[in-house]
C-alpha cells in the first residue's frame, strides 16, 4: 500500500511536471515577438523602467511612477524595472518572464482547484475519490494553463499586471481555504485573517481587480462551504470577515463615487458610449467570452475588438435583449443550482464574480480577452468537476479521461498556433487585420508595421502596401487621423517631403471633427518626432494639426482632454525653438486642467529652461502641493534648478 502511494505520487508529479512543461512550450512560437500596443507606452518609453535607478528611494519612487491604474501598479512596476535591470530591453526577456508568471499562477490554481473539490466532496451528491482529485485538479489547471483565451495576458508584456494579480489572488484565496479547513481544529486564524488580505492587498498593487478576492472567497463560501464551521463563534467570525472585507469596502467605495462621480466615470466623455450602452454592450460582450472559452475560434480572437459595437438600446443591435436575459438566465440558474449542483453554482458564479469590475459600470474599454484570465478557470473548475465525476458514475469514466486528455492536446495545438501569429510585429499585425478586418486599431497596427518595416530596411517596395493598410484603416475609421499622421512620419523619414505634407495636409482636416480617442492623443504625441531642422517645411502644416485638433468642438467639452492637445503642441513649438508660442500653449495646458500634475512639471521646467525662475516658482509650488510620488525625481530637479538660478540671479 506504501508503494502504491508512493508511486501515485510519483506518477502525479511527472504529470504535473508535463503539464508545466507544455504550458510553457505552447508559447515559445510567440517569444521572438516585439512589443505591441500599451506595450509602449507604459515600458518602452518609460523612463521609469528604461532609465537607471539611483538607490532604494529612486526605485521606490519609479515603483510608484506608473502611467495607469488607481493604486499605481507598484509592483507590476517593480517587477517591469527588474526585468530591464536583468534582461534588458528585450522582448523576449518580458515574454518568459510572462510564461514563468502563468506557469507560477497555474500552480497556485492547481493547489485552490485541489481544495474546492475537496469542500465539493463534502457537499456534492458524486463524492470523488482522493485520487480522483488529485488528477481532476491537475487536468483542470492543464485546460486552464494551455487555453489560447489566455494568451494576451502572457504575451502582451504589459498584461503581466493581469497575471501578477491573479497569482497574488490565488495565493489569497488558497491561503483562506486552508484556514477554513484548519478552523475545524481551532486553527487557521492567521490564514484567515492576516496572510489572506495580505496577499490580496499585494495583488491590489500588481493590478486593481485583485480587489474582486473577497467575492470570490463569498461564492466559495455561498456554493460550497456553506459558512459551515466547528461551532457558532466561528462561523461568526467568518460572517464579519466578509462585513469587513467586503461590505465595508463596497459601502466606502460606494461613498466615493456619490461624493467624487468624476473620478470614477469622467472618461465616459472621451468614449463612444454611455455608462447604459456600455453595460447592454458588456451582456453580449461577456456572452461572446463564454463562448470563445468553450470553443476557442483563432479568427474571432485577438488584442484589438473594437469592431464589436457598442448597443445603442436594448434592440440595436436585436442580440442586446437575448443577451441580458441570457446573463439574468445563467445567474438564475447558478443560484438555483447551489444546493443541487454546488461547483457547478460556484463555476457560473466565480465567472461572473471576476467580471464585475471591469465588465460593468467603470468607463473601460468595452473588450479585452485577458479580463478572462482567473474568471475563467472558476468556469472550467465548475464545468469539468461537476461533468467528469457523473461521467465516472454512469461508467464512462475512461471516456471521459480520453475528451480530457483530447480537450488538452487541442487547446494547447491551437495557443501555439495562435502564439506562432506574434511571432513578429509584421506577423502580429497582418494577423490581427486578418481576423478583425473591421478593427480600425488592427488595421493600423498593420500599417505601422509595414512603415517600420520600410523605415528599418529601405525596402520601399513595401510603401504601397503601407498605403494600402492606411486606407482600409480610414474606411474602418473615417475620421480618425492616425493614418495619416503615420504616413506622414514615413515619408518624413524617407525624405519625401511633399508626400509628408500632403499626408499632414490630410490629417489637418480630419483633425476639425475627429472623434476624441486616446490613439489621437498618440498621434499627435508622434508628431513631436518631426521637430528635427530638416522637418522644416512641414512645421506649418504641422502646426495646422495641432491647431485643427484642439479648435475642434467635440474636444471643446473635455478640458482635460484638450490640455494634453495644448500640452502636445508647447513641447513641438519648443522643440522648434518658438519660445513665446510654447510658453503660451504650456500656460492654456495648465488652465484647462490644473489638477494634472505633469502638466505643472512641464510648465516649470520650460520657464527654467528659459530663465524665468519667478513664474516657474508657482507652478513647483503647485507641483510640492499635489504629493504626486511619481513627480518626486523631477520636483527635486526642479527645486535643485530653481535654487541655483535663484542664487544666480540675487548675486547678479
Amino acid at each position: 500500500m506504501e508503494a502504491s502511494g508512493i508511486r501515485s505520487k510519483s506518477l502525479l508529479l511527472g504529470a504535473g511536471l508535463l503539464m508545466l512543461v507544455l504550458g510553457f512550450a505552447v508559447y515559445l512560437p510567440g517569444l521572438p515577438g516585439d512589443f505591441v500596443f500599451d506595450d509602449f507606452s507604459n515600458i518602452v518609453a518609460n523612463p521609469a523602467v528604461t532609465s537607471p535607478i539611483h538607490g532604494l528611494t529612486g526605485l521606490w519612487q519609479s515603483m510608484f511612477s506608473a502611467p495607469m491604474g488607481g493604486l499605481l501598479r507598484p509592483i507590476s512596476m517593480l517587477s517591469f524595472i527588474l526585468n530591464v535591470a536583468l534582461l534588458g530591453m528585450s522582448p523576449a526577456g518580458f515574454k518568459v518572464v510572462n510564461i514563468a508568471i502563468h506557469l507560477c499562477c497555474g500552480m497556485m490554481l492547481w493547489f485552490v482547484a485541489r481544495e474546492l473539490l475537496r469542500a465539493n466532496a463534502s457537499v456534492s451528491r458524486h463524492e470523488p475519490r482522493r485520487t480522483t482529485i488529485e488528477w481532476l485538479s491537475m487536468a483542470v489547471t492543464a485546460l486552464w494553463l494551455v487555453h489560447p483565451l489566455n494568451l494576451t495576458a502572457v504575451l502582451y508584456s504589459v498584461q503581466r499586471e493581469t497575471s501578477l494579480g491573479a497569482f497574488f489572488t490565488a495565493a489569497a484565496i488558497l491561503a483562506y481555504l486552508i484556514g477554513r479547513r484548519r478552523q475545524q481544529q481551532g486553527k487557521g486564524r492567521i490564514l484567515i485573517w492576516l496572510l489572506s488580505p495580505l496577499l490580496t492587498i499585494t495583488g491590489m498593487l500588481s493590478k486593481e481587480n485583485a480587489a474582486l478576492t473577497p467575492l470570490y472567497l463569498l461564492v466559495i463560501e455561498c456554493t460550497l462551504l456553506r459558512f459551515q464551521a466547528a461551532d457558532a463563534r466561528s462561523r461568526r467570525e467568518i460572517h464579519w470577515y466578509f462585513v469587513i472585507l467586503l461590505l465595508l469596502p463596497v459601502l466606502a467605495v460606494a461613498a466615493l463615487m456619490a461624493i467624487h462621480p468624476g473620478f470614477f466615470f469622467a472618461a465616459y466623455g472621451a468614449r463612444d458610449f454611455t455608462l447604459y450602452q456600455r453595460l447592454l454592450s458588456e451582456s453580449r460582450i461577456v456572452l461572446d467570452y463564454l463562448r470563445w472559452l468553450a470553443v476557442p475560434d483563432l479568427s474571432q480572437l485577438g488584442l484589438f475588438h473594437e469592431d464589436i459595437l457598442p448597443s445603442q438600446g436594448l434592440l440595436e443591435p436585436l442580440s442586446t435583449l437575448p443577451s441580458v436575459a441570457g446573463i439574468a438566465a445563467l445567474l438564475a440558474t447558478a443560484l438555483w443550482l447551489r444546493r443541487r449542483l454546488p461547483l457547478l453554482s460556484f463555476g457560473i458564479l466565480w465567472f461572473f464574480a471576476g467580471h464585475l469590475m471591469e465588465s460593468t459600470i467603470l468607463p473601460l474599454e468595452l473588450t479585452f480577452e485577458h479580463r478572462n484570465y482567473l474568471p475563467g478557470f472558476g468556469l472550467i473548475l465548475g464545468v469539468v468537476g461537476t461533468l467528469y465525476p457523473w461521467a465516472e458514475d454512469q461508467g464512462y469514466g475512461q471516456l471521459a479521461k480520453g475528451l480530457l486528455a483530447v480537450a488538452i492536446a487541442v487547446l494547447a495545438l491551437t495557443t501555439a498556433m495562435r502564439s506562432y501569429e506574434w511571432r513578429s510585429d509584421l506577423s502580429f499585425a497582418q494577423y490581427e487585420s486578418q481576423h478583425h478586418p473591421h478593427s480600425p486599431r488592427a488595421l493600423t497596427e498593420l500599417e505601422w508595421a509595414y512603415m517600420r518595416y520600410v523605415i528599418v530596411t529601405g525596402n520601399q517596395a513595401a510603401i504601397s502596401a503601407t498605403v494600402a493598410a492606411a486606407d482600409r484603416a480610414k474606411a474602418a475609421d473615417p475620421g480618425s487621423i492616425n493614418q495619416d499622421v503615420a504616413l506622414a512620419y514615413m515619408f518624413a523619414k524617407l525624405h519625401d517631403l511633399p508626400h509628408a505634407q500632403a499626408a499632414l495636409k490630410s490629417a489637418g482636416l480630419r483633425a476639425a471633427s475627429t472623434a476624441p480617442s486616446s490613439t489621437q492623443q498618440l498621434a499627435l504625441q508622434t508628431l513631436l518626432q518631426l521637430a528635427a531642422p530638416e522637418d522644416r517645411p512641414l512645421f506649418p502644416d504641422i502646426d495646422t494639426v495641432y491647431r485643427n485638433s484642439i479648435a475642434n468642438p467635440k474636444v471643446a467639452r473635455l478640458p482635460c482632454f484638450a490640455s494634453d492637445m495644448w500640452n502636445s503642441l508647447a513641447l513641438f513649438r519648443q522643440a522648434i525653438v518658438e519660445v513665446p508660442s510654447a510658453l503660451d500653449a504650456m500656460h492654456q495646458a495648465v488652465a484647462l486642467c490644473p489638477g494634472k500634475v505633469l502638466l505643472h512639471a512641464n510648465y516649470a521646467r520650460m520657464l527654467l529652461n528659459y530663465g524665468d525662475p519667478k513664474d516657474a516658482k508657482p507652478e513647483i509650488d503647485s507641483l510640492r502641493s499635489m504629493s504626486d510620488l511619481r513627480y518626486l525625481p523631477e520636483l527635486k530637479a526642479l527645486e535643485a534648478d530653481y535654487a541655483a538660478q535663484a542664487q544666480h540671479g540675487a548675486r547678479r
